[in-house]
């Protein structure tokens, strides 16, 4: 059968078996076995399709782009690997994208220093809701430490603390394992959306704040996502800690896809990851415009677990 996830209102849809992917009307059809599964495009946020061996049809492609629904692709081995990016969808963007060039180098230090204190303090409230808290001082004194523009790279000296204390002493992250496939599954899919809400605003993913580098198409969208990563950890550690696995299964990646549908508090009021993103960059570009530091504020996770 199609493996289709969805979640309340807001769908996350991974395709994992099609021999077909149209579109009818407003809806995407989607065939397997010459059985169609119908699902109303207007209810979908993200699409991974899952089966590279399914034809998907350029009308339905096109349409996606012009709706705005983040679509991922995955590769043979299942990874995801790229995405659908709409490339007209800001009418301002040529004169966004001039004043991004121009965004002041002081101004992206000051951002990027609060990125890092807000990540590592994210990081140290996961310990301390998992009850890990053998490193918390060693964090304390990394969050004492960072100096403007995390000149001594107080971020990566706290991630290698960090991870060690919520996977285990003998965690490394990049090794070949499930920790780290369901970890990098749930940053990239989150990555996309980011990347997809910086073009909706006119702005460039591969220009970054602090990620400059000359092969990375997404710089800008890895300085963002910093923020988030330790709400990503903090629900892959559950998802994982509930069940063993040992793959990635269909099931397993709709619970990591559907990490997107969780909730954060963000300036006082509750929105689901996938929505708070274009809220957060629209602060965080017109602070870098005019330099309100009212508008640097960053995501919290909502402890529900």
């Amino acid at each position: 059968m199609v493996a289709i996830f969805s979640f309340m209102a807001f769908r996350s849809i991974i395709i994992s078996k099609a021999t077909k992917i149209n579109l009818d009307l407003n809806n995407i059809v989607v065939t397997y076995e010459s059985e169609p599964y119908h699902i109303n495009l207007d209810e979908i946020s993200t699409i991974v399709i899952d089966d590279p061996r399914c034809l998907v049809s350029l009308r339905l492609l096109s349409e996606l782009c012009i709706k705005g629904i983040n679509v991922i692709f995955t590769d043979v081995s299942h990874k995801p690997v790229g995405s659908l990016t709409t490339l007209y969808n800001n009418v301002r963007t040529p004169k966004k994208h001039l004043i991004q060039i121009n965004w002041d180098i002081n101004l992206k230090g000051y951002l990027w220093t609060n990125i890092v204190r807000e990540k590592i303090t994210n990081q140290k409230s996961v310990l301390e809701k998992l009850k890990k808290i053998d490193k918390i001082n060693v964090l304390n004194e990394f969050l004492k430490s960072i100096e403007y523009g995390d000149a001594t790279n107080r971020e990566g000296l706290a991630s290698r603390t960090y991870f060690k204390e919520l996977f285990g002493s003998t965690f490394k992250r990049f090794n070949e394992d499930i920790i780290n496939f369901c970890l990098n599954y749930s940053y990239q899919v989150l990555r996309s959306k980011i990347s997809q809400e910086i073009i909706a605003c006119g702005y460039i993913p591969t220009l970054g704040i602090c990620h400059k580098s000359e092969y990375n198409q997404f710089n800008l969208a890895d300085d963002i996502i910093e923020v988030f990563r330790p709400i990503i950890d903090y629900y892959v550690f559950n998802i994982l800690d509930s069940n063993e696995h040992e793959h990635l299964t269909p099931e397993l990646k709709g619970k990591l896809v559907n990490v997107l549908n969780e909730r954060v508090l963000y300036k006082n009021n509750s929105y689901k990851i996938h929505s708070v993103i274009r809220v957060f960059l629209q602060d965080i570009f017109t602070f870098l415009e005019t330099g309100d530091v009212e508008k640097v504020s960053f995501p919290q996770i909502i402890w529900n677990m």
